[in-house]
Order: structure tokens, then C-alpha cells, then sequence
């Protein structure tokens, strides 16, 4: 269940690094400081969030192969070293409900896109504060952040563009059982449903691992019936393509759309966890 910290936490004297025989507790006060840590940062913004903790080599294995290669790049000659022991950290800020209210609202006249473009503005903003907060984990646990987006130059034209330059958040936070792979191709979260932007950072610092959901969509279809797109992603020879190609048709000022986001936040399925969530 997400936490919110209530104060900030020292900087020094945090971490522990114990012998051998020490791992088990050594890991486990690790990862309730890190919990500290970040709900300190989430707080002081405002925020929810969400941690998982998945092994280096168990979100390796699932990536996509440029992807393995960019992540082995990153590694350096501590690669062996991460495979063997090291951790890969998914954080998640979660989007404040009326940004996500603001997505397609329909008038007389069509869409309000002004109203719209707060989403993206919310995509921004969460972005930042991830990337904020990656680097200060980094810093304090030691490790290297992978920021929650990449400003490509030129943008990018292809889905497949993306593959070669960042490493997949969606994997780690699977892995660490932050959510899992919803029917809209993003991480759902069992509170906030896919509406939360994520970051990563990788660690060789002893972490209590958080093993990855057993749930899934069941039979939810609300991105489905929200987007065209979704809704025929069966037929598709390649649905990424082609959502993205619909999202820069809508004309917004960035290629965020958010429609299944909206519809999975509002779901029944969603919406029963986030009522029992806020149950005393």
C-alpha cells in the first residue's frame, strides 16, 4: 500500500553494508530507509508514490536486446558485479486526479484542448520531480539514475526510435511489482491504476527485493472502449506505431494523450481498490 512520509530524513549515516551473514537484515534496513526517503521527497511535493525493488539480472533478461546492450553500456565494468548482486530501484509519482480529469473533455465545440494540455503539463511536471528524485537516490545509495524520459534530438518520428536510447521503466516496475502490463500497454497500478509516470535507478547496494504482482486486468476494458486505437491493437502489425501516430494527429502540444489512462483510473476495478485503499 503507498505511504506518505511525514518528515524529511538525514542524508548521512542511512545506508548499511554488512558482511555476508548480516545480507538479510542489512537489505531490509535498506529498503525501509529508502521507503523514508522517498516518501520524504514524494511529500514534499505533494505526491503519491510507489517503490519496487526487482534484480538487476531478472529485469536484464526481460528487456529487449538493444535495450540489454544499452543497459550493459551503462554498467560499465560493474556489469558482472550488477548481474550477480545489484538491484534496479522503479519509483512512481502518481498524477493528481484533476489532471487526469482534464483529459478529452468533450464540449459543443469538440475537445477543450486547453483544459486538455493540463495533463501534459502534469506529464511534465512529474518527469522532473522523478528525475529530481532518481539522482538524489542515486547519490545517497550509490548507483546511476535512468531518467524518467529522453529529450531526443529531432524527436522521435517511430516508436522503434525509442528502443536504442532508454532502458524500459515498464520491465523494471513489473519486475518489482510496482503494477503490471495492463491491456493498454502500460504499467497499472492496483491504486492508481496507469496513471503514474515512472523512473529507475540501478544499484549494487543490498536491497530486500519486491516481487512482482500476481494480478492483471482480469476482464477490464475501459482503454479499450476509450481508444480507437486500443480497441483494434489486435489487428495492428504494430500498435505502438500507431498510437503514436494518433496522438500526434490530436494536435496537442506533446505526444500525451491520456484517454486509457482516464479510463483505467476510472474503471470499477480501479476504483473498488482506491475505495478500500481509503477505508480507516
Amino acid at each position: 500500500m503507498d505511504q506518505r512520509a511525514e518528515q524529511s530524513i538525514a542524508r548521512e549515516g542511512l545506508l548499511l553494508r554488512g558482511k555476508a551473514s548480516q545480507v538479510g537484515m542489512t537489505s531490509h534496513a535498506n529498503l525501509r530507509k529508502l521507503r523514508d526517503f522517498l516518501g520524504a521527497e514524494a511529500a514534499s511535493r505533494g505526491l503519491e508514490w510507489i517503490l519496487g525493488v526487482a534484480s538487476y539480472r531478472g529485469v536484464y533478461e526481460v528487456l529487449l536486446p538493444v535495450q540489454q546492450r544499452l543497459l550493459a553500456e551503462m554498467s560499465g565494468e560493474d556489469f558482472d558485479r550488477l548481474m550477480d548482486s545489484g538491484s534496479i530501484i522503479s519509483i512512481a509519482y502518481a498524477f493528481p486526479e484533476e489532471a487526469i480529469e482534464a483529459i478529452a473533455v468533450e464540449t459543443d465545440e469538440g475537445y477543450d484542448m486547453e483544459r486538455w494540455r493540463t495533463y501534459a503539463g502534469e506529464y511534465e511536471r512529474l518527469n522532473s520531480a522523478l528525475d529530481e528524485t532518481a539522482k538524489g537516490i542515486a547519490e545517497l545509495f550509490g548507483g546511476f539514475a535512468l531518467a524518467a524520459t529522453l529529450d531526443v534530438e529531432g524527436g522521435i518520428e517511430k516508436a522503434v526510435d525509442y528502443y536504442p536510447v532508454a532502458v524500459s521503466h515498464r520491465v523494471a516496475a513489473e519486475q518489482s511489482g510496482v503494477g503490471w502490463r495492463g491491456r493498454n500497454e502500460l504499467v497499472v497500478s492496483p491504486v492508481h491504476g496507469s496513471a503514474v509516470r515512472l523512473a529507475s535507478v540501478v544499484t549494487g547496494l543490498p536491497l530486500e527485493r519486491t516481487p512482482p504482482l500476481e494480478e492483471d486486468c482480469g476482464d477490464c476494458r475501459a482503454c479499450l472502449d476509450a481508444c480507437p486505437i486500443l480497441a483494434g491493437k489486435d489487428g495492428l502489425e504494430n500498435y505502438r506505431e500507431n498510437c503514436l501516430r494518433y496522438m500526434k494527429s490530436l494536435g496537442l502540444e506533446r505526444s500525451v494523450c491520456g484517454k486509457c489512462v482516464k479510463a483505467c483510473l476510472g474503471s470499477p476495478r480501479i476504483r473498488a481498490t482506491r475505495e478500500a485503499a481509503d477505508k480507516p
